[in-house]
């Protein structure tokens, strides 16, 4: 046996400090791309509104009670 404190000739010792900053770097990195994948998602979105006709942008409201055009009996808005 050789005298060498670890058993891979051309490797330096592992450290601990070493595996927990590669494993939070990995995290961070992993964190960005998710971060950043969802903001070039929102853009893409974005574009793709901006690349519609206006005609498009000026449909009446689907739902129309959630802005105030519901009415009640008394003629009181329901908002």
């Amino acid at each position: 046996m050789s005298d060498k404190d670890w058993f891979l000739e051309h490797d330096k010792k592992p450290s601990l400090y070493g595996w927990i900053f590669n494993q939070m770097a990995m995290g961070a990195v992993y964190g960005a791309v998710v971060f950043f994948g969802v903001i070039l998602f929102i853009l893409a979105l974005y574009a793709l509104g901006n690349l519609l006709p206006e005609d498009s942008k000026f449909a009446p409201a689907p739902m129309p009670q959630i802005e105030g055009q519901l009415l009640l009996d008394d003629d009181r808005h329901l908002i």
